[in-house]
């Protein structure tokens, strides 16, 4: 059944876990990105001599591919919940009726990985957004309970007012199967994506020059250092390294004659006003005058918005600029 599995000692079945798909939502946004995930654990009655505690719980978060959540790529870290530290105390079976504990799994992803939940749920058009959760499980057999540690003498050093105690026999063969759920797409753009940063940003990829590749070592460390720079907050380094980037590519090319553009349309035996190298010349002349304005004085002024647009601007245009030569 969607959304609930069996929670399993050996063969013997002692709750279930349920997930509302309704209930899923994003937080942190693009900062801080995460997936919760909340639960419910139901744990069936048991005779008072056979109480059974459920200690934690651990789930992977899986795309599932092909309809089996076995098949599935793991996204972010493992999520854990443990009933061990929380104040209510461990969730174990009670004679005569059953018992329910709320669970929530969170799950931070980064920002990489926000982009392939997105492409996830693109690629399935207009059905609804599967869900997996690759579940584990620590259980124990709880021997007794009371308000002051035992076995123990009378006068053991923890007084009873230390609070109840319970002497926990760890069980081995927990076992929970996996568990998928499918998410509405009103309930994706409104309680995940937003939550994620998805309405705040869109992440677009772009391959970045190999040192072993057409345009040379010296143009993979310019664009890896702009790169670099940006981050650190030095916008004005950012630029100037994306200037670096245009000079080795320009020497690389045997450039110094000709533009970028034109070397590539000889390589390639182009016409120069073929669509593919004027746009080729057009990326280039606009890197080169964004990239030029670090290199003087009136470039200390430059900020972040500047050099993000002249890092992205290499970046794509490197990325161009690869792709044609490869074509030769």
């Amino acid at each position: 059944m969607d959304g609930r599995v069996d929670v399993s000692l050996g063969n013997f079945r002692i709750g279930r876990l349920h997930v509302d798909p309704a209930l899923v939502r994003g937080e942190g946004g693009c900062l801080s990105p995460a997936l919760l995930v909340p639960a419910s654990l139901h744990i069936d009655p048991r005779e008072e001599t056979q109480t059974i505690a459920v200690t934690e719980l651990e789930a992977d978060l899986v795309l599932p591919a092909h309809g089996e959540v076995a098949l599935g790529a793991v996204i972010g870290v493992p999520a854990r919940v443990s009933s061990l530290n929380l104040q209510g105390g461990i969730w174990v079976s009670i004679p005569g009726s059953p018992v329910e504990h709320r669970v929530e799994f969170r799950f931070p992803i980064s920002i990489e990985q926000t982009r392939l939940l997105q492409e996830h749920a693109e690629r399935l058009g207009d059905e609804e957004i599967p869900l997996g959760l690759r579940l584990r499980i620590g259980a124990a057999w709880v021997r007794q309970s009371g308000n002051a540690p035992r076995p123990g003498p009378a006068n053991h050093p923890l007084p009873a007012a230390t609070g109840m105690a319970s002497e926990l026999w760890p069980l081995w063969e927990g076992r929970i199967e996996p568990l998928e759920a499918h998410l509405r797409r009103e309930d994706w753009a409104t309680q995940v994506l937003p939550g994620l940063g998805a309405d705040q940003v869109r992440l677009i990829a772009v391959r970045l020059p190999a040192a072993s590749g057409a345009l040379g070592a010296e143009a993979a460390d310019a664009i890896d250092a702009a790169r670099q720079k940006y981050d650190a907050g030095d916008y004005r380094g950012a630029i100037q390294a994306c200037r670096d980037l245009r000079d080795a590519v320009r020497e690389h090319l045997d450039a110094s004659s000709a533009t970028v553009a034109e070397r590539v349309a000889e390589r390639l035996a182009m016409p120069t006003d073929s669509p593919e190298i004027v746009l080729l010349d057009n990326l280039w002349k606009t890197l080169s005058d964004l990239s030029s304005a670090g290199h003087h004085r009136q470039g200390s002024g430059l900020g972040v918005a500047e050099a993000r647009a002249c890092v992205l601007l290499a970046a794509t245009a490197v990325e161009y600029l690869t792709s044609l030569i490869g074509r030769g």
